[in-house]
């Protein structure tokens, strides 16, 4: 008898995990009858799993093969007037992604200060995806104005950038860029003076894995007229490589949009950011997105 009682319940944990999975896609409630005959039963099981947060639950480890995630930038005092400009702080229009045959990488700081026994920046971690499109990550040493190559040779996106030892100012002195090794212009990624975590928006999505879209903001500080565009390069679960197809936009003028709810899955391999269009020049923008990200295995 207590056999079959185990039974039963892990079947209805396992559903209950199915039904979470959905839930991130559908913003469903997690407390819907799974079966009215074992209504009383099913509620406490549920509830024991899930308690009502479920957000709460991932980042806390307890849903399995899935993790939130989030990304945040600014663009200040721009001066092009250009469609589609990418929210991030390099002089550069649209961020550049590396060679589809992959990369080795070099990061530099424009100040002596951020090194290995100066008083700002030691050393910065470098998120990446590989020739395999699986998560990876290296820490860095500085080296003043020296440029310091990657280990990896083999990088074919920069999913994040930030700081991992500091000394006594907690911040970058100056500039810390990660670019193309031997192409000093061709910027990824980058660390702001005074920052400790770059801004820089655009991330691809790891094989194996399921991008879930759930919310994203976006201000305009300067009174100019823009509209905000996320968008990614994909169109029902089929990749379109190098077109950024919009998934959602909002028009703002010195105003911010506040949390705008999503409920778009992206697929694997699938690269995401968020671009703006201004009427005027001298825009001052900042944006952010957080998403669930699920292991498809």
């Amino acid at each position: 008898m207590d056999n079959l009682r185990d039974l039963e319940i892990d079947k209805f944990k396992r559903i209950a995990v199915w039904k979470s999975v959905v839930n991130v896609w559908m913003n469903d409630s997690l407390w819907n009858d799974i079966n009215p005959a074992t209504e009383e039963k099913q509620d406490t099981i549920i509830a024991n799993q899930f308690p009502a947060d479920y957000f709460t639950q991932i980042v806390s480890w307890k849903v399995p093969w899935q993790k939130i995630m989030s990304a945040m930038w600014e663009r200040l005092d721009i001066q092009n007037w250009s469609p589609w400009e990418d929210v991030w702080r390099w002089t550069a229009v649209q961020i550049p992604t590396p060679s589809i045959l992959w990369e080795q990488m070099s990061v530099v700081s424009d100040d002596v200060a951020d090194t290995d026994w100066w008083t700002w920046v030691r050393s910065v971690a470098i998120h990446y995806l590989d020739s395999a499109w699986a998560e990876q990550e290296e820490v860095v040493i500085l080296n003043w104005t020296t440029a310091v190559d990657t280990v990896a040779t083999d990088i074919m996106f920069i999913n994040d950038f930030h700081t991992i030892t500091v000394w006594s100012n907690w911040v970058a002195e100056w500039v810390i860029n990660i670019f193309k090794k031997w192409a000093t212009s061709t910027i990824y990624n980058m660390i702001e003076e005074w920052w400790n975590k770059s801004l820089v928006p655009n991330r691809m999505v790891p094989a194996w894995k399921t991008l879930v879209l759930k919310w994203w903001h976006c201000s305009e500080a300067r009174d100019k007229r823009t509209v905000f565009r996320i968008r990614s390069t994909d169109h029902y679960w089929v990749i379109v490589p190098w077109v950024f197809l919009f998934k959602d936009t909002m028009y703002l003028r010195k105003n911010s949009s506040g949390e705008l709810t999503l409920n778009v899955p992206v697929p694997e391999l699938s690269i995401v950011k968020i671009s703006a269009w201004g009427e005027q020049t001298d825009w001052e923008w900042s944006c952010g997105w957080w998403w669930v990200l699920i292991d498809n295995t």
